[in-house]
């Protein structure tokens, strides 16, 4: 927990109740009271020594709390006080014997600051001072009750006293505990304040930091939250609210020209409960449009109950010029190298190498030739998007069977064995030069990252409204880092790189781009050193 400043920490200041002058006051009113009822009526008692001694004792017992320095004692001493006042009720009791009979019940007021004020032993002498008090004037009279009566006249003060003393102790120590409990409670609430607000700065800075645009939108699709970027966002989209995230005039679909209806926006179809992620917009005017990339959740209780929903936007403008750079600069550069080394391999078969002596060398400029070619195509394969397709009805355990055959050469030279399971027919509206790709690219990167006397195997089958393809193989496997990448574009897992194991890191790309354009799905699953299965799910014929 954070700990406080120290001039934040609550202080527990010593309890009033046993503070003079405060506690001396009722007591002073009560005897100014009894004295304005002894001028009016029985004035003669002023001259009763009783009388006299008890408003001595009185001044005395109110100086000595006024002027004691009692800042360098404990606070115990304070007692001498109330336990004068106990004396100052017997003689004034003395004095007005037969005229104020009540007067006894100044008795109260010292007791119950003895009894509150003090600890359990101030509460034994608030009780021999209700004693006192009592007995005083039989002491002085010399005569002693001789009856139930005379005892009880003598003995319901200090009785009644005693049951008020040890009801106010009790009282006492109840709202000490409360108190006690407040001030924890107090300095508990006072330290989580301080953390709620340095979380609060912290995540005002952080929002205020990163460039993503962030909204909070309540329930009611009001924004109650949004940092500097979204506001930019805002602007840019030109919201008549304020926000990106709806009520944007300026938000355009992937291809840059679509409007982005109000309904269709992001803040407006998370609110439905379509929540979205990873969703690439164009905002802005024609002449200047950014590219963002948006994402939303709901923010809720642990309870599960909704406070609202949060969009998250990030400009990735430089990313996508830069991706589209690279994607033309490989174009252009394919396109280029593909025209003279067409017209190479075709002149190629124009020379007579048998009758030139030069059949090895004729062969060796072939075989790097159609290589190069190869990886042209790659190029252009993974610079196309997703790529067209024409779909004819087609039996996909054949593809398969004409892919084993193509790639049997190359698993026989690297020591691995190829084996296959088809089922009867599969039919799929697909494209067979595409499949074909697919299971070449997927067989030859199993082939190549097993190890020798390994096994691959091959499965196509039925699975309800799909076609599966299975390409399983024992070899090097991948790490779980490698796997999140391992369908991008030019990436290589770190042991390819290690072991020197050729290729582009096309394979896997180009795969992806030909399953998603016959709207299939690719998944893959791999332990690395133990091997990797790749899963490929086609639409079936209906």
């Amino acid at each position: 927990m954070t700990q406080l400043p120290e001039g934040l920490v609550p202080a527990v200041r010593p309890r009033t109740i046993r503070e003079f002058p405060y506690s001396q006051i009722p007591f002073l009113a009560g005897v100014a009271v009894l004295l304005g009822f002894v001028l009016a009526g029985a004035p003669e008692a002023l001259f009763e020594t009783g009388f006299q001694v008890g408003l001595g004792l009185l001044i005395v017992a109110t100086l000595v709390g006024m002027f004691a320095p009692w800042q360098r004692h404990r606070h115990q001493w304070l007692v001498i006080v109330p336990l004068l006042d106990v004396v100052v009720v017997a003689f004034l009791r003395d004095g007005v014997r037969g005229t104020f009979a009540a007067v006894g019940m100044l008795i109260v007021l010292p007791v119950l600051w003895l009894a509150y004020g003090f600890a359990w032993w101030a509460l034994g002498l608030a009780l021999v001072g209700a004693l006192f008090v009592s007995a005083f004037p039989l002491v002085q009279a010399g005569r002693w009750p001789t009856d139930v009566v005379g005892w009880g006249t003598a003995l319901l003060l200090p009785t009644i006293t005693a049951f008020i003393a040890i009801t106010a102790r009790i009282a006492a120590n109840g709202l000490r505990a409360q108190q006690r409990e407040l001030v924890t409670v107090s300095g508990e609430l006072r330290t989580a304040l301080l953390e709620a607000t340095d979380r609060q700065a912290m995540f005002e800075a952080v929002m205020e930091t990163v460039d993503a645009g962030i909204e909070l939108y309540n329930p009611q699709g009001e924004v109650v939250l949004s940092n500097a970027a979204a506001r930019a966002l805002a602007v840019r989209t030109d919201s008549a609210t304020g926000a990106y995230g709806r009520d944007a005039s300026l938000v355009f679909d992937v291809d840059r020209t679509t409007l982005v209806a109000l309904d269709d926006q992001i803040a407006a179809r998370a609110m439905r409960g379509d929540l979205v992620a990873g969703r690439v917009y164009w905002v802005g005017g024609d002449d200047d449009q950014s590219a963002i990339i948006a994402s939303s959740g709901v923010v809720e209780r642990e309870s599960g109950y909704p406070l609202g929903t949060v969009v998250v936007a990030t400009d990735v403008t430089p990313l996508v010029e830069a991706i589209a750079v690279r994607d033309d600069f490989l174009a252009t550069v394919s396109h280029e190298l593909r025209t003279p080394l067409t017209s190479i391999i075709g002149y190629l078969g124009l020379i007579d190498a048998e009758d030139l002596g030069i059949t090895m060398e004729i062969g060796v400029i072939e075989r790097n030739a159609e290589r190069l070619l190869s990886v042209i195509a790659h190029l252009l394969s993974a610079t196309d998007g997703l790529p067209p397709i024409h779909r004819v009805e087609a039996d996909l355990g054949q593809i398969l069977r004409s892919c084993l055959d193509t790639t049997r050469p190359l698993a026989q030279a690297a020591g691995v064995s190829v084996s296959a399971r088809v089922d009867a027919v599969v039919l799929a509206r697909v494209d067979p030069a595409a499949i074909e790709q697919v299971i070449d690219n997927l067989l030859t990167n199993a082939i190549k990252f097993s190890r020798p006397q390994g096994t691959v195997a091959l499965s196509v089958e039925h699975d309800g409204t799909d076609a599966v393809l299975r390409v399983s193989d024992d070899g090097i496997g991948l790490s779980a880092e490698d796997q999140r990448q391992v369908f991008d574009r030019f990436f290589r897992a770190r042991n390819s790189t290690e072991l020197a194991i050729p290729g582009m890191g096309l394979g896997l790309a180009i795969v992806r781009a030909f399953v998603s354009a016959h709207q299939g799905t690719v998944q893959l699953a791999s332990v690395l050193g133990e091997g990797t299965t790749v899963t490929v799910r086609l639409p079936l014929v209906n």
